[in-house]
């Protein structure tokens, strides 16, 4: 089978979706923030930024997106910001099939609500200035695009079997 790569804002559903995904073909779950912690040996996602910053982050990411896709036979689940770097895609397009997970930032702000976990969320203005920045990059990177405002998990997980019809899906 041919990785699909999840991309998409946070809070769109992409680690939920590619769980569920993954079980269902019998691929490999990969999630890159988890590989990158892994590989930075960092504890959380927030440490690196306070203690590295945001371009060590995206450095390890790269690694981690490298990895993922040697593997083959994996769902990988991109962090948010894959799309900054013109590299993660072109490693993404000539490896996987890419699926843009998009949600409305209200949703996106319903979901995250609570959460400190995600240190580019913590301050609403700058979070939406992003979220307009990133959205053509979703766009022109996925092969397709799927809503998830208003649909479960398993929803989304159907919809995207139905869009590339793995031969190898139950």
């Amino acid at each position: 089978m041919r990785n699909i790569a999840l991309i998409g804002f946070m809070g769109a559903g992409k680690s939920t979706v590619a769980e569920l995904l993954a079980e269902k073909l019998g691929a490999t779950l990969v999630e890159t923030d988890m590989e990158v912690l892994r590989l930075s040996g960092f504890p959380s996602v927030n440490s690196i930024f306070d203690t590295e910053g945001e371009e060590y982050f995206r450095a390890v990411e790269q690694e981690a997106i490298r990895e993922a896709v040697r593997k083959g036979n994996c769902v990988i689940s991109c962090g948010g910001g894959v799309i900054n770097s013109v590299d993660n895609i072109k490693v993404l397009k000539g490896n996987a099939y890419i699926v843009f997970l998009h949600a409305s930032f209200d949703a996106i702000k319903k979901r995250l609500k609570g959460t400190d976990t995600r240190p580019l969320f913590r301050q609403e203005e700058k979070a939406t200035l992003l979220y307009a920045y990133r959205l053509p990059l979703y766009e022109k990177s996925a092969d397709v695009v799927i809503n998830t405002d208003s649909k479960k998990p398993e929803e989304v997980v159907k919809l995207i079997l139905e869009k590339f019809r793995p031969t190898n899906a139950n």
